[in-house]
């Protein structure tokens, strides 16, 4: 009687031992599918950052490059109007030195 109450304990012992080994195997099919889901979403937010950031570095590029062409046309302006003021200056200098050079008081005032 003892060794059948034994034999039959361990028997039940044993289907629970079956029962958490399915369980274990249950939980680690779970485990696996809940990364590889995660590992996927997490793929997909990544590449969506990778695009928004790309987007962005697009335009914040072009803009640089609209700002620097402004800020060249206008040092380019600035240079052409200073390179004008120069000639004018230079030949307002060459008309004084030449004035200067007339003895002739009616010749000087023509």
């Amino acid at each position: 009687e003892t060794l059948q109450r034994i034999v039959s304990t361990l028997a039940i012992k044993n289907d629970e031992i079956h029962n958490f080994i399915d369980t274990l195997n249950h939980t680690i099919k779970n485990v696996q599918v809940n990364s590889s889901n995660v590992s996927s979403e997490l793929d997909e937010e990544f590449e969506g950052l990778y695009s928004i950031l790309d987007e962005m570095k697009g335009s914040m590029a072009s803009t640089i490059q609209q700002e620097e062409a402004r800020k060249i046309q206008t040092l380019q302006d600035q240079l052409s109007q200073c390179s004008n003021a120069l000639e004018s200056s230079e030949e307002l200098l060459e008309l004084a030195a030449q004035s200067l050079d007339i003895k002739d008081p009616v010749e000087f005032l023509k």
